[in-house]
């Protein structure tokens, strides 16, 4: 945005729209003139201020006379780090193999490395098939350990406790639990970790395809961490765990509005339509009309903005009505 006011402001100064010179040229070219030259300074500032930045940087490092400037180092380091991330999944079944997908598609930063549990075997191998350059499949949870820095746990429930156990982590990791029953603190103390280092998380599928949204508790550390679930499809970062448990709960509407989908598609069959049909008939309706709530998802009154919509003495109201009494 800086660069860009800069060059409008050069732009301003030469007075393009007023030079003579200029207006005599057809207005389509003229067009892509001033556009080239507003593009021109926009590239030549960013060039510039990447190396104004990496000298900062330099000086800021290179002194370690006031405890300011080691906390402005520390504070610089902390939003212009460039590490590659190396990440770990203990159990790798659909949500993790969903978590490391996105991950590995994404564009905001690197992945150096991916390991991964061997189980479920189906979902590591299609990993290792996709990615064989970063991912590596281990039989043995502390060798992902050894190899990773942010650790998400996915295993079931009644084996967190012995999985964790088990494990010797570095003072360097992060636990990210997606085991939806699992507490920060007892994480904390199964881990030996700070609990500044203890997170849990819940998504759903869609984050393989960075359309998802995490669920996070506690809020992340830094802009930075926060980017990594941003990049999955955005994050909704929750101020304690009350918060979270109360928020999974639309989560797990996946099940039942598959359910009236299908329910949907095998009434539109025996009615005499295709199924073939049917199914993607009840499909994109239903995304046209998530597509609509979502164009506006930050705003809490939309969802009232698309009720008061429905056509009055329509069919959509009529329902509505009906089921609003049941």
């Amino acid at each position: 945005a800086i660069y860009e006011l800069d060059a409008f402001r050069i732009y301003e100064t030469l007075s393009l729209r007023k030079t003579m010179a200029i207006t005599l040229i057809p207005p389509r070219r003229r067009n892509i003139i001033i556009q080239i030259i507003i593009f021109s300074v926009i590239i030549v500032s960013s060039i510039a201020s990447s190396f104004l930045i990496k000298d900062i940087n330099r000086v800021f490092k290179a002194s370690n006379k006031s405890n300011i400037f080691s906390s402005s180092v520390s504070d610089l380091d902390d939003t212009m780090s460039t590490s590659p991330y190396r990440f770990g999944f203990v159990g790798c079944g659909t949500i993790a193999s969903c978590i490391a997908k996105g991950l590995l598609r994404q564009t905001e930063f690197e992945v150096e490395s991916v390991a991964v549990s061997r189980r479920s075997e189906s979902k590591s191998s299609e990993l290792k098939e996709m990615y064989p350059d970063l991912v590596t499949i281990y039989d043995d949870s502390q060798q992902i350990l050894d190899q990773a820095d942010i650790i998400f746990i996915c295993v079931l429930p009644t084996q967190l406790n012995g999985v964790l156990e088990e494990l010797k982590f570095e003072a360097g990791h992060k636990i990210v639990s997606l085991v939806a029953t699992s507490v920060l603190a007892d994480l904390a103390d199964l881990s030996n970790l700070s609990p500044s280092q203890i997170y849990k998380m819940i998504c759903l599928p869609s984050v393989a395809t960075l359309e998802g949204t995490c669920l996070l508790v506690p809020k992340a550390e830094s802009q930075e961490f926060k980017s990594i679930f941003d990049s999955l499809g955005g994050t909704v970062e929750c101020k304690d765990e009350r918060i979270m448990n109360r928020a999974m709960i639309p989560c797990n509407l996946m099940g039942p509005l598959y359910g009236i989908m299908r329910n949907t598609r095998e009434w539109l069959v025996e009615q005499g339509m295709p199924a073939e049909d049917a199914s993607y008939l009840v499909a994109r309706q239903f995304k046209a009309m998530v597509q609509d709530a979502n164009l506006d998802s930050r705003n809490p009154t939309r969802f009232d903005e698309l009720i008061n919509e429905q056509t009055p003495g329509g069919f959509n109201e009529q329902v509505r009505f009906m089921t609003s009494r049941t």
